[in-house]
């Protein structure tokens, strides 16, 4: 088959990626011709441009491997600090191969003071657990038993404060008799993408 519907590639590219992303599983030739009305040895040609061309990069080191990760009930406030409460809502199935490997759970940003980010109110946020982080991290810190998402910055003296990405909110400093810990840090931003108003 020399000619290519080019319409037919996108939609059989994205047909593999949710597969793959949603169901832990790369779909077979034979899926993909009876989902699309095509032929089996037609479906294989689509298969083999995509993966000349490419199309799936991000999948080609997809090796089926997902890690089981929770998210929590409480809000991430980007905005004030909000008090945490650690309950599980949720389980989500997340592929190593995209988001890596290693302790994570997810939070829904609330609030603008990351906007500067394009962190922005309702966005699902996947966090890295851990109680260090480089200066410059965005981080889910914990001062004085409450919890907000800042990026860490460090004065010349080293001393840590939080910072956010937004000129609208003051950057939050922390003192000597303040409680503080690092919660995790924030590894990827999941957004809706909203259809354009006609």
């Amino acid at each position: 088959m020399r000619y290519k519907d080019e319409d037919l590639v996108l939609r059989i590219t994205d047909y593999i990626t949710n597969c793959t992303l949603e169901e832990g599983r790369q779909p077979t030739v034979r899926e993909i011709g009876s989902r699309f009305g095509v032929s089996k040895s037609t479906a294989q040609n689509y298969v083999t441009l995509i993966r000349k061309k490419k199309l799936c990069q991000r999948l080609e080191k997809y090796n089926g491997e997902f890690e089981q990760v929770a998210r929590l009930e409480n809000k991430i406030s980007c905005g004030s600090p909000c008090f945490e409460e650690q309950n599980i809502m949720e389980y989500f199935r997340l592929p190593t191969a995209v988001f890596g490997k290693g302790q994570k759970y997810i939070l829904t940003a609330t609030g603008d003071s990351m906007i500067g980010e394009g962190i922005t109110e309702g966005d699902t946020l996947v966090v890295r657990k851990q109680v260090t982080a480089e200066d410059g991290d965005i981080v889910v810190a914990l001062l004085n038993g409450e919890n907000t998402l800042k990026r860490l910055r460090h004065h010349e003296d080293g001393t840590p404060f939080l910072h956010p990405e937004n000129p609208e909110h003051k950057d939050i400093e922390i003192g000597p008799w303040d409680t503080f810990y690092i919660q995790g840090v924030l590894t990827h931003i999941i957004k809706e993408v909203k259809e354009a108003e006609q």
